[in-house]
């Protein structure tokens, strides 16, 4: 039996570089709730090798174990071998999608609307109603969205401001959560910075990219890349920010809302309001903890006017993952029970918010939250800002606006 072509992409370096100590296990979503080595990071890479050299077949098994990563990453940061996982499973997932067309016709169709933002709004909105009647599962993670569409209100341009920036919408943030963009925009104004808008039809890429679907991904992606050349691009969406900071090559810097913040909220500048009694707990969406590794920039912000609540779970995913989701349910509902159980333990009665900077992680956890979180409200951390940073004293004078 010859090797298999699927995989002769993936680097045979670092294949190599595992040496199956193991220490990956704890950390995939996966393999922590079946207990099965082929549905962890060192089972799935010596599938890849098997069927890579010819020892195994391509069946049905070893796909099923392949497709079933979530692509959280968790293992990156906790391989003492540093072993690319990444460079290994994408190409995996690229060939599998690539060699089912029936799947890759559902995957193409399925995200045709996140370039066409009146249609994925109109979706949005037929599966809410649909919800109603209980014609889509209660647990679909589409939030709820008013029929009147929310414009965006941009500040008058700064007549000395700290800098331009140009907030990236997206497409399911702009379609889901407006609200966010708005206090994105509200924050950076506060900071002194005049806020540019991109075009709402460009997607990155990134929900095309977790699928298999490289090609597409690669194209969406190169037009974001060209739009804003030279440009520091603040992005709001975990997910869109780590695959952006990733390929992105034109720009001058990607950067997550809660990093930019964190590195021009001056302290001096604003005396927070007094929220002590008010706690929240912080999600670390994978796409910042694993990726980007600025997961700590929400905590030391919100820090500033919350009692801040992080998860004991070492950052374990959440089991949104792309649209994995919506491919893989059982497995999500798993994955995500075990991350509200870790949330569960640090929830009281002093905490009123849920603190999360992905918008897939948001509606999962919003669609799988368990009764016992009663009123606690799940937003991300820039809300929080924006509602502090209102109420708060400003001490410096204000940036001149014409």
């Amino acid at each position: 039996m010859g090797p298999h072509m699927n995989f002769a992409a993936v680097d045979a370096e670092d294949l190599a570089s595992c040496v199956s100590c193991g220490l990956c296990l704890p950390h995939c979503p996966t393999y922590r709730i079946t207990g099965d080595d082929s549905q962890s990071p060192r089972g799935r890479i010596g599938l890849v090798a098997a069927v890579r050299s010819g020892d195994i077949a391509l069946d049905e098994g070893v796909r099923d174990a392949l497709e079933s990563c979530v692509q959280c990453m968790g293992c990156l940061p906790a391989c003492p071998s540093s072993v690319r996982y990444d460079r290994i499973i994408t190409p995996v997932i690229d060939d599998l999608a690539a060699k089912s067309s029936r799947k890759s016709l559902v995957k193409r169709l399925f995200f045709a609307p996140l370039t066409r933002p009146r249609l994925l709004r109109a979706i949005t909105i037929v599966a809410n109603l649909a919800g109603r009647v209980h014609l889509v599962p209660k647990r679909f993670p589409v939030p709820p969205v008013g029929l009147a569409t929310r414009r965006l209100r941009l500040p008058a341009t700064a007549t000395k401001p700290r800098g331009d920036v140009v907030l990236f919408r997206g497409c399911v943030m702009d379609a889901w959560y407006p609200q966010v963009h708005q206090a994105t925009i509200d924050v950076l104004d506060r900071l002194g910075y005049n806020v540019k808008l991109s075009d709402p039809s460009l997607c990155c890429g990134a929900l095309h990219a977790h699928a298999g679907l490289a090609t597409r991904a690669s194209t969406l992606t190169s037009r974001v890349d060209e739009a804003f050349p030279g440009a520091t691009l603040v992005v709001n969406s975990a997910g869109c920010g780590a695959h952006l900071a990733r390929h992105a090559e034109n720009m001058r810097e990607v950067v997550d809302v809660m990093e930019f913040v964190s590195r021009h909220l001056d302290e001096a500048t604003f005396a927070p309001a007094v929220h002590a009694k008010d706690a929240v707990v912080v999600h670390d969406a994978c796409h910042l903890r694993n990726i980007q590794g600025t997961h700590l920039a929400a905590h030391r912000v919100l820090g500033l006017f919350y009692d801040v609540r992080p998860i004991p779970d070492e950052g374990l995913c959440c089991g949104a993952g792309g649209a994995y989701a919506i491919e893989h349910p059982k497995a999500a509902e798993l994955i995500v029970e075990r991350k509200n159980n870790a949330i569960q333990s640090v929830i009281d009665d002093k905490v009123r918010y849920l603190a999360s900077g992905n918008p897939g992680c948001a509606g999962h956890l919003q669609s799988h939250r368990p009764a016992s979180w009663g009123s606690v409200e799940i937003v991300h951390p820039i809300e929080l800002v924006a509602r502090a940073l209102s109420t708060s004293h400003h001490r410096a004078g204000e940036t001149g606006r014409k």
